[in-house]
């Protein structure tokens, strides 16, 4: 009996810790789609300053903090001060849970990590989503269908393309 209960338990947590890293689907517990108000709600949840803006010219995310740039942004950015985020593994800084201000809508993470963590958050997310679509000296981008990713120096970005419209 006590085999069986250990071997639920294992077994538990290996499907929990292969559901949080499923990009597709969402980060960590919040699932891309859900509404915001629901999911960052609480007193250990802040609202970040800096928003994500989409240049579409290059084709990819940066952050802004001028606040005339950040009222463009159709995103607001939440994080929890207590979480200790962790990307399959890698340690992270914060992450940034991103909603749209319009529908309220989770479609947007922001990890922040460190320099060292770049080599092993590609390898991952390579292991998920296949071989990046662009890779030059500073960024690695994967532009599917369903999903946008963005790997630099400092950021990683995780954009949901079917709940969010950029």
């Amino acid at each position: 009996m006590k085999r069986l209960l250990t071997t639920c338990l294992v077994v538990l947590v290996a499907a929990t810790s292969a559901w949080s890293m499923d990009l597709r689907q969402g980060f960590g517990k919040y699932r891309f789609g859900e509404t915001c108000q629901n999911l960052f709600a609480g007193p250990s949840f802040a609202v970040e300053r800096a928003r994500p803006i989409w240049n579409a010219q290059l084709q990819m995310f940066g952050l802004a903090y001028d606040p005339d740039v950040v009222a463009q942004s159709p995103f607001i950015l939440r994080y929890d001060k207590d979480e200790k985020p962790i990307f399959d593994g890698v340690p992270l800084n914060r992450v940034y849970y991103g909603c749209d201000k319009n529908t309220d809508r989770f479609s947007l993470v922001v990890l922040v990590h460190d320099l060292l963590a770049v080599r092993q958050l590609v390898e991952k997310t390579t292991a998920q989503l296949g071989p990046p679509t662009n890779t030059t000296m500073i960024q690695t981008i994967w532009a599917l269908p369903d999903l946008y990713v963005q790997i630099d120096q400092v950021y990683m970005l995780i954009y949901d393309r079917r709940a969010g419209k950029i």
